[in-house]
């Protein structure tokens, strides 16, 4: 089955003009291949479905795995609002229980540790749709309880649903257009990499890539291609 992995984050669908910007990507896509689509939480704090400010809705008294349940909610409702425009559009697709992503982890609910991969639930979901709307960030542990991968973990999720697929390469959607020597929104002599290697992405300490993402994929040979969901630029390509 050819599958393309696009992964999307928080401030590429905060709104349904963004998120408009992040389908016509996966409408190219589509054209060709399967897609299993991963989605971060919506928009970043103060608006309302992003991680912290769900975090703010919980009490400090929760428990570490009332905790994790809470944060899901944010990736949950992403996946269900991306699947149901992209089925509006005429795609379609179906939004991937958490239960069937097939990623296992231990009970660290906060940062949890992957302990296995089972690919036959996003199999099963991909031979009966074009496209394949998955929660980033959240897994579950052998108890079938809610975990999350740490902060950034959608990027994390990204790499291993690639490994768990055997794919060579997963594309990480984000608001920026590729890497850049230093943020050019700040410094606009900032100039933008085309290529780099695991080693040197992990020099950089770039806040663009989660580095636990940048690690797995060096562990595993997967090539991480970061491209701008508002941008037709080639982007950056980490290998």
């Amino acid at each position: 089955m050819d599958v393309k992995v696009m992964k999307f984050g928080g401030t590429s669908l905060s709104d349904r003009q963004a998120r408009q910007a992040a389908y016509r990507h996966v409408q190219r896509e589509l054209k060709a291949r399967k897609v299993l689509v991963v989605v971060s939480a919506m928009g970043r704090c103060p608006e309302p479905y992003a991680t912290d400010t769900l975090l703010k809705l919980g009490s400090p008294l929760l428990s570490p795995q009332e905790k994790a349940r809470l944060l899901s909610l944010g990736e949950l409702l992403s996946s269900l609002r991306v699947s149901g425009e992209l089925l509006e559009a005429g795609i379609d697709a179906y939004a991937l229980p958490i239960h069937q992503s097939g990623i296992i982890t231990d009970s660290r609910y906060d940062y949890a540790h992957v302990c296995a991969l089972h690919a036959q639930g996003v199999q099963e979901a991909l031979a009966q749709h074009e496209a394949v709307v998955a929660c980033g960030f959240i897994a579950n542990d052998e108890q079938g309880n809610v975990t999350t991968l740490g902060r950034g973990g959608s990027d994390f999720s990204a790499v291993l649903f690639a490994q768990m697929l055997q794919l060579p390469e997963v594309d990480i959607y984000t608001d920026v257009d590729a890497v850049y020597s230093v943020d050019p929104r700040v410094d606009p002599t900032a100039f933008r990499h085309e290529r780099l290697s695991y080693e040197e992405m992990l020099r950089l300490h770039s806040r663009v890539l989660h580095e636990r993402c940048v690690r797995y994929a060096r562990a595993h040979q997967i090539r991480i291609h970061l491209r701008g969901t508002f941008s037709d630029a080639q982007g950056t390509l980490i290998s």
